[in-house]
């Protein structure tokens, strides 16, 4: 028997975005029948408005009701809401469960992390008026939702504290392993221009200049290397120092020697994931989330800058006894995401915890 689902966001977010790339899978799994017995009827959203009194009449009132009015009539046999922003959806009163997406609770529950050598503010911790009433209504929402789906150990353990009692499951995100393939869609380093020199090693960081990123301990690590590693090497910040497009992040990620990431907390951690699986070596503090789905043997004291220069530094002779050319794809890596991360492994995990919500409403 297929069942059902109406999928429910508020504003329609581009794929660039993480929460708009996260509900994009979603859709695409059960577009391409990867949630064993369950398919999308369809999508309620709406366009981005671009007034701040449209937003907030369409968030706080229209999309609310168009909601709750679907929800009453719905020949879908579940709902889904995809991110914890847009919990205050959840009908007070719904004819079929409603289930809940949680990526991360910095918003909804403001606190300081301690990520290493930094103390890390997340979430907004002196929020205005309108948005401490907005914060109140998602928690309301979460409240009423018959289960809250989490991308990350670390945020289920994070929604038990907050939401005793609530019915969670753990749904990892996934990373389309087939797109990052430096085997099934390799990408010519070429694509990078200037940005690169391939007479030199080729490292990288990925992420904003927020400060949980740590991106100034990537570059004391650097500043630390030995001169003739440090004069050997190109390193490119992107995201923070240049902005690539899709297919020269493709080809980053598939030539370069390592991937520097220490960052001090994630909701998931989409950087590393991809890296791995285009076979791309990974440094990462060993700090949650990434300790999740890392490896051991990549992860490193997220302080001790003398073991990620170690490790830099081996990685170089490494790349120079190979004469200086590129690095065969780890495969090892590439199988670990293929193992937990594919789509077929989110399907799966999502499918459960569909499944468990319909069995819960049946018993009670």
């Amino acid at each position: 028997m297929v069942r059902r689902v109406l999928l429910v966001r508020g504003p329609r977010l581009s794929e660039d975005s993480g929460l708009g790339r996260a509900h994009h899978s979603i859709e695409t799994l059960l577009n391409r029948a990867l949630v064993p017995n369950w398919t999308r009827i369809k999508t309620v959203e709406h366009k981005r408005m671009e007034s701040l009194l449209s937003r907030a009449m369409k968030r706080w009132f229209s999309h609310p009701r168009l909601v709750s009015q679907i929800s009453e009539s719905t020949e879908a046999d579940l709902i889904h809401i995809t991110d914890q922003e847009q919990a205050h959806l959840v009908p007070k009163k719904s004819k079929v469960p409603v289930i809940v997406t949680v990526h991360d609770l910095f918003h909804i529950r403001p606190r300081a992390i301690v990520g290493g050598d930094v103390v890390v503010p997340v979430g907004d911790q002196n929020p205005g008026f309108f948005r401490r009433r907005d914060l109140r209504n998602l928690k309301k929402g979460l409240q009423r939702a018959d289960m809250l789906i989490c991308i990350s150990e670390d945020t289920l353990g994070d929604v038990k504290r907050t939401f005793p009692g609530k019915p969670t499951t753990l749904v990892r995100h996934q990373i389309d392993t087939e797109y990052w393939s430096p085997i099934l869609n390799p990408m010519s380093r070429d694509i990078l221009g200037d940005l690169d020199d391939e007479s030199k090693m080729l490292v990288i960081t990925l992420g904003s200049n927020e400060e949980r990123k740590r991106l100034d301990f990537a570059k004391r690590v650097i500043d630390s290397l030995p001169e003739e590693v440090s004069g050997d090497i190109n390193v490119i910040h992107i995201g923070s120092d240049v902005k690539l497009t899709d297919s020269q992040l493709l080809a980053a990620l598939q030539n370069a020697e390592v991937l520097i990431f220490p960052s001090a907390g994630e909701g998931f951690g989409y950087p590393p994931a991809e890296a791995m699986a285009a076979g791309c070596l990974v440094l990462a503090s060993d700090l949650p989330a990434h300790n999740e789905i890392i490896p051991d043997n990549c992860l490193l004291p997220p302080t001790s800058i003398q073991d990620w220069v170690s490790e830099l530094t081996n990685i170089h002779a490494n790349w120079r006894a190979a004469g200086g050319v590129p690095r065969h794809p780890s495969e090892e890596l590439m199988e670990h995401v293929k193992n937990i991360l594919s789509p077929e492994s989110q399907g799966k995990s999502l499918a459960e915890a569909y499944d468990a919500v319909i069995s819960a409403q049946k018993i009670n």
